[in-house]
């Protein structure tokens, strides 16, 4: 499951509402495109997190790669 997917179930939703005629369905429909708005943000706020930690745990193993402790005598 990714962001994209949800985003257009939310769109998906939003279309039906428009059509809906029963205002209780529609009312349903607009809340579930919330939802689904929501979860797609929960998403894209997780991807972005595993990706600045991927980000900074790279940057840590390249800076202890390039460090050479003093040899002790």
């Amino acid at each position: 499951m990714n962001s994209n997917m949800f985003h257009q179930r939310a769109r998906d939703c939003l279309r039906l509402a428009a059509e809906c005629p029963d205002l209780y369905a529609r009312e349903a429909l607009m809340e579930l495109a919330d939802e689904f708005k929501q979860m797609a943000r929960q998403l894209e706020a997780d991807a972005r997190t595993r990706t600045r930690a991927r980000s900074r745990r790279r940057a840590r193993r390249e800076d202890a790669a390039t460090y050479r402790q003093p040899a002790v005598r």
